[in-house]
């Protein structure tokens, strides 16, 4: 099947000490060209749409020739959720609809085929990392409660999607009216009975989003 790619870049960066975090330069490539160089040789995978933000919209289109499927550059939202429907509204629609946040860097051929496959044959693909530390629920530096870990896992991108199914979902829903609830599309989904299929993710697979992230993923990308 055809697949559209989303990938998100339009986040403000607020709890890292630079302007944007997506366009950092890591060995002679900015962040979100690790992803873009994975999503642009995947056989599957038909076009690319950047959801960008004001930070880095000169930048990414600056590298846009290097990538032959990125067709689409578009502004965020207030939010993630925002971000995502501005970009899927702008997307050229394919049968699977993949959905990538450009400030995980370390993404692979492997992840993109698995959360690819999974939605074909059962409509979603979510790759999660199951907890491997005590799990509680915390208030005013105490705890409270311990919780199950085996129960409770993290959830990663890429993820992919029928198209039809968020279509479907972003018709009946005002984003405006929930995004103050839901913070990614899974949660968006479970909410409205659509349960998303898992399956394992990588632990590599890592979000920068404080200074030590970055720290991390220099130093796994010095090893690759």
């Amino acid at each position: 099947m055809k697949v559209s790619a989303i990938l998100l870049a339009g986040g403000n960066s607020k709890r890292i000490n630079v302007n944007d975090k997506t366009t950092i330069s890591i060995h002679n490539l900015i962040v979100i060209e690790y992803s873009l160089y994975f999503l642009n040789k995947h056989n599957s995978i038909r076009n690319i749409t950047v959801v960008c933000s004001n930070h880095n919209k000169l930048l990414i289109e600056k590298i846009k020739p290097k990538y032959k499927k990125l067709t689409n550059i578009v502004f965020g939202g207030d939010n993630r959720l925002n971000s995502l429907l501005n970009g899927f509204i702008k997307t050229e629609k394919n049968e699977i609809t993949l959905i990538h946040d450009a400030a995980r860097p370390l993404i692979n051929d492997k992840l993109i085929s698995k959360s690819i496959n999974l939605a074909i044959n059962h409509g979603s693909g979510v790759p999660v990392t199951i907890q491997t530390d005590s799990i509680y629920i915390s208030n005013n530096h105490t705890l409270e409660k311990s919780l199950n870990r085996s129960e409770i896992v993290s959830s990663q991108t890429p993820q992919a999607y029928e198209t039809k199914i968020l279509e479907n979902l972003f018709d009946k829903i005002d984003i405006k009216k929930v995004e103050l609830f839901y913070n990614d599309l899974p949660s968006l989904l479970l909410k409205h009975n659509i349960i998303p299929y898992t399956f394992i993710g990588d632990k590599y697979n890592l979000k920068i989003t404080v200074d030590e992230d970055l720290e991390i993923i220099r130093k796994i990308i010095d090893q690759l």
